[in-house]
C-alpha cells in the first residue's frame, strides 16, 4: 500500500485565541496517540491533509508517514486517520485524530460500505435502502481496504444482505455483528399524492360509467 507523507507541528498553546488564529491560517487541531505513548496535541494544515488523501486510491484509509515538529517526545511514524470532528453547522473539519500503528500488528478500523450493481428488485420497481454505512474490521495496516463493496445484483424485493453474507479478502476479520443488515430491497409504497389523484379520478370514472 502507498504511504502518504504529512508534516504537523506540536501544539503547546491550548488557548482559544491561538485556536482561532490557527483556523484563520487554514490549520486544524489534532492529536497523535498510540499504544506506547500518551496522546500528543498537534496542529496540521487542513489543505495538506485533504491533498494527500485525495492523491491516494486508498483515500481516508491511507497509511501516512507523519512527522511532528517540536514534540517533547518522538511520535513520528506510520499513522492512520482514526477520526475527525466537524462543525455541526458548517461541516468544516475542526479536529483530526491520528493513531500510530505497527505494520506488523492488526488494527481495528471502520471502513465505508459501497453498494455496487443494480438489484433485481430495483428493476422490478423496488427500492434499495442502505442501512449500514460502515463496517468495523480488523487487519494489518497494509491490508486496510479503501472501501468494502457489496454486490447487490441478486437482491430481490423483500430480501436483504447482512454482514454474515459477505466474503472478504483473507486476513480481514469483520468485527461488526454478522446479523447486522447492510441493505434491503423494499416494495414501492403508493405515495399520498398518488392516492389523492386516484381518489379525485374515481368520481369522474363512476359518473362516466353511469352515463354510459
Amino acid at each position: 500500500m502507498q504511504k502518504l507523507a504529512l508534516e504537523a507541528n506540536y501544539r503547546s498553546d491550548m488557548s482559544k485565541s491561538h485556536m482561532k488564529k490557527l483556523r484563520k491560517a487554514g490549520y486544524v487541531t489534532g492529536s497523535v496517540y498510540g499504544r506506547d505513548f500518551q496522546s500528543i496535541p498537534i496542529e496540521v494544515k487542513l489543505r495538506d491533509v485533504v491533498d494527500q488523501v485525495k492523491s491516494s486510491e486508498a483515500g481516508i484509509m491511507s497509511l501516512i508517514d507523519l512527522k511532528v515538529k517540536g514534540a517533547p517526545e518522538d511520535c513520528d511514524g506510520t499513522v492512520i486517520i482514526k477520526g475527525f470532528y466537524k462543525d455541526p453547522l458548517t461541516r468544516r473539519v475542526l479536529d483530526i485524530q491520528f493513531q500510530r500503528v505497527s505494520l506488523e500488528e492488526k488494527v481495528n478500523v471502520d471502513v465505508p460500505v459501497v453498494l455496487v450493481g443494480e438489484a433485481i428488485g430495483a428493476r422490478e420497481g423496488g427500492i434499495v435502502e442502505q442501512v449500514t454505512d460502515t463496517l468495523e474490521i480488523s487487519c494489518l495496516p497494509t491490508e486496510i481496504p479503501p472501501r468494502i463493496e457489496v454486490d447487490i445484483t441478486n437482491l430481490a424485493i423483500g430480501h436483504h444482505i447482512s454482514v454474515g453474507d459477505l466474503t472478504l479478502k483473507e486476513g480481514i476479520e469483520v468485527r461488526t455483528d454478522p446479523s447486522t443488515i447492510i441493505c434491503t430491497c423494499v416494495a414501492p409504497h403508493v405515495s399520498h399524492v398518488e392516492e389523492a389523484v386516484e381518489a379525485a379520478e374515481a368520481p369522474a370514472t363512476a359518473e362516466k360509467t353511469a352515463e354510459e
